[in-house]
């Protein structure tokens, strides 16, 4: 199956996105059992040892004699919330601010719970960090509306055809990242990317890790060879913990919108929504349910940091408000010093 997003069929493309609702439903299973058993190991570690007891009865557990019935629940209850939050964010939300464009006295733009619960979305995606909520949560209820108002006006205005090409929506984006707290060039994109309906063409493509990784970089195969081996060689990208060193600034999200954009064209109609769901599926075949075999970043060897790359980086020049995507943010820095640098999501 070739998934070389330069040369991928429109057929190819097809049957890797129907793999994507098994693959979304593995990776949130994953990452919630994965969560539960790190809890009991930490649990175990911090036990001082004392006299010894006696024996307590069997736990109850699941055929790997891992999980209770409870963690069980916990895990499946863990799930549903994500897939929940999935149809919001593929389904609920775009289809709302599809409806309020066509208000001619309204317009498309966001509520404030909306983009609370938009970015729960993004780092139920990557890492879940409560400060970044914090942010989004500490914008005014009438400042989310007007601003997100005014970036959807601006993106119908900006992106009309030029010559065959889609105008990259620099001035949306500075619209959204300046006024918002908690707002960056990653997140910023996911909120335009909303404007993008399925099935359609066109559209803003979410700065993601799946897509970055897949249409940017390449990593699509196991076999990627001596390309891939050299591009780390000379830094051009940069294996951190499983995450990359990138820096999600504008100039990164135009290369990615080309990317997609060219993609775009050689499939002849494909969304980005719908791109962006065949990232996931080319990163993570492999987890249980998902045919394909296990590429780079797979998920297949249970290491779960590797997830989130516009989660642990920032996004703005030096001296401007720092990102809680900056290197430090992913729990290496003093608890006072990420405080300071939060800004930008």
């Amino acid at each position: 199956m070739d998934l070389n997003p330069q040369s991928i069929s429109k057929s190819t493309f097809q049957d890797v996105l129907t793999l994507y609702p098994v693959t979304v439903e593995a990776r949130a299973r994953h990452k919630a059992t994965e969560k539960i058993l790190s809890r009991k190991a930490t649990s175990s570690k911090g036990k001082k040892p004392k006299a010894k007891p006696p024996p307590p009865p069997p736990p109850e557990t699941n055929d790997s004699g891992l999980l209770t019935t409870d963690q069980q629940t916990q895990i499946q209850t863990e799930v549903d919330e994500f897939l929940s939050l999935d149809r919001f964010r593929y389904e609920d939300l775009p289809g709302l601010v599809a409806a309020r464009a066509k208000d001619p006295c309204g317009g498309g733009y966001l509520e404030k719970d909306e983009l609370v619960k938009l970015v729960e979305w993004k780092m139920k995606h990557g890492i879940f960090r409560p400060a970044l909520l914090g942010l989004i949560r500490s914008n005014p209820e009438p400042l989310v509306r007007k601003v997100t108002g005014e970036a959807f006006a601006a993106l119908h205005g900006t992106t009309q055809l030029d010559e065959g090409e889609e105008v990259f929506p620099a001035q949306a984006v500075d619209m959204l990242v300046k006024p918002l707290r908690g707002v960056g060039v990653a997140t910023a994109s996911l909120i335009l990317s909303l404007a993008t309906t399925e099935g359609g063409s066109g559209g803003v493509p979410f700065y993601s890790d799946d897509v970055y990784l897949w249409v940017c970089l390449g990593e699509y195969s196991p076999g990627l060879g001596g390309e891939a081996e050299a591009r780390v060689q000379r830094g051009l990208y940069k294996r951190v913990n499983g995450e990359l060193n990138v820096k999600y600034d504008v100039k990164e999200y135009r290369g990615l919108w080309q990317g997609v954009k060219g993609l775009q064209r050689l499939l002849g109609e494909a969304s980005c929504l719908e791109v962006e769901k065949v990232a996931l599926v080319v990163r993570y075949r492999g987890l249980e349910g998902v045919s394909g075999g296990g590429g780079d970043g797979g998920g297949g060897d249970g290491n779960d940091k590797q997830v989130s790359l516009e989660e642990g980086k920032g996004e703005t020049k030096r001296g401007e408000k720092r990102a809680l995507e900056q290197p430090g943010e992913d729990g290496s820095g003093s608890r006072r010093r990420r405080s300071k640098r939060l800004g930008r999501g």
